[in-house]
């Protein structure tokens, strides 16, 4: 493969006819020793001569075939190096409020160059920009801290243990590798706001070319090449390598030194516009960086709490139109809902501390004041769809329990696992009574 610097083609006008040999199909990689010579069929007067094969340099009059490959007297260059490489966003991440080390967006670096190198990685934040998904939304919220981790076990799924690679050793000519860009999820946005679903954060990954066997350092960056093109530089390695800006490199432009250029492209993503580079600036062409946006958004439950008193019996009218009067019994009824497309919640535990002025009815009873809604005992109430549970309110391992006037609920004991956890659109109450005193 020629590059730019080596376009500076040498004409040859040959008496009588000539021949390039040496070609193949295979393709050289960059600084491979490319060779070959030509020959020379000529005649003096009606008489053919021995054909004379050239030579580099002086070149060669030594008449005969096979003598230039005999003798070393081929033309031979190196294969420059072009480092071309594209990064795109395999998708967006679904993030919860609060996470950490969960939320991983995938990407896929490639080398489209002719030369085996690494890259070193970087997670950058879009501060403010527009959500590359579609959803309409900005970029809200910050990341806690933002990493990049090499997918190693190439499953497309991001398990520490395995996936602990800060960078890219070695990527050969048209391979591919996974990457992810790995965040903690604050609670809020950057006004303080508690985050809600649709939220967004936008991040790229850049990726920054680098030696072949590269180990993350800093001065595994390839910042120039020998088309005074340079790398802006930026941090990469997850904070451990601060590259500088390159400056432009002076490698003589001779065939027996492998030159290095330049060809990557920036890329534009086609709703946020130009990508960016490690220092968070608008991407340019053949800066050896190269990067694509993506997003985390906030999927998770949405759950609205209510609460309600009626008033189910009284010692005076019974249960016809009962007052709140000492005696009577007040029905709470505390409702969870999850809303409609939320992610499923696995609530823990549900509290009420009674006032003074009530006591919890330890049997539940229905509204004639006397008899239990379930067995004597179970004091309290919990419904989701068609299936009820009770339980009492003693310290008994049933995940209910009322001490010092507090009622509470614990969703993670056995007794709700069948009603936990709560999906979209579903409702999970909780009734007891409360005598008036």
């Amino acid at each position: 493969m020629m590059t730019s610097k080596r376009n500076k083609l040498l004409g040859l006008a040959l008496t009588g006819s000539f021949s390039l040999f040496g070609a193949s199909g295979v393709y050289a990689a960059a600084g491979d020793t490319i060779s070959n010579f030509a020959t020379l069929q000529y005649s003096v007067g009606t008489s053919p001569q021995a054909v004379i094969e050239s030579g580099s340099g002086a070149g060669n009059s030594v008449p005969g075939a096979g003598y230039a490959a005999a003798n070393g007297l081929t033309t031979d260059f190196l294969e420059d190096r072009v480092i071309n490489f594209t990064v795109t966003r395999e998708s967006g991440a679904d993030v919860v409020p609060g996470s950490t080390g969960e939320a991983a967006v995938p990407y896929i670096v490639e080398n489209t160059g002719n030369g085996t190198h690494g890259f070193l990685l970087a997670g950058v934040h879009n501060l403010g920009a527009l959500d590359p998904l579609g959803s309409g939304n900005s970029d809200i919220y910050t990341p806690t801290t933002i990493e990049t981790w090499v997918d190693v076990d190439d499953d497309g799924v991001f398990i520490p243990a395995n996936d602990n690679v800060e960078y890219i050793a070695s990527l050969a000519p048209t391979a591919t590798v996974r990457v992810f860009v790995v965040s903690d999820i604050p609670l809020a946005d950057r006004a303080a706001n508690a985050l809600v679903n649709g939220d967004v954060a936008v991040v790229s990954l850049v990726a920054q070319a680098a030696v072949d066997g590269a180990t993350g350092i800093v001065a595994d960056a390839i910042t120039a090449d020998d088309n005074s093109n340079v790398s802006p530089g930026g941090v990469f390695t997850n904070g451990a390598a601060t590259v500088p800006a390159g400056t432009a490199a002076t490698n003589p432009d001779t065939p027996t030194t492998m030159e290095t250029v330049f060809n990557d492209t920036a890329a534009t993503d086609p709703v946020t516009g130009a990508t960016v580079d490690a220092t968070g600036a608008n991407d340019a062409d053949q800066n050896a960086q190269q990067s694509a946006f993506s997003t985390y958004t906030v999927q998770s439950a949405a759950l609205t709490v209510a609460k309600a008193a009626t008033t189910l019996y009284d010692p005076v009218n019974a249960a016809v139109s009962p007052k709140a009067i000492p005696g009577a019994y007040v029905t709470y009824s505390i409702s969870v809902a999850n809303a409609a497309g939320a992610a499923d919640a696995a609530l823990t535990t549900l509290s009420d501390i009674l006032p003074a002025e009530l006591v919890l009815d330890p049997d539940y009873v229905t509204s004639d004041g006397s008899t239990p809604t379930s067995a004597a005992g179970d004091s309290i109430q919990v419904v989701k769809g068609a299936t009820t549970i009770y339980c009492t309110a003693a310290a008994d391992g049933d995940g209910c329990d009322y001490a010092a006037n507090t009622v509470s609920v614990d969703f993670t004991n056995a007794t709700f696992a069948a009603i936990m956890p709560l999906a979209a659109t579903e409702t999970v109450t909780v009734n007891f009574n409360g005598i008036v005193q």
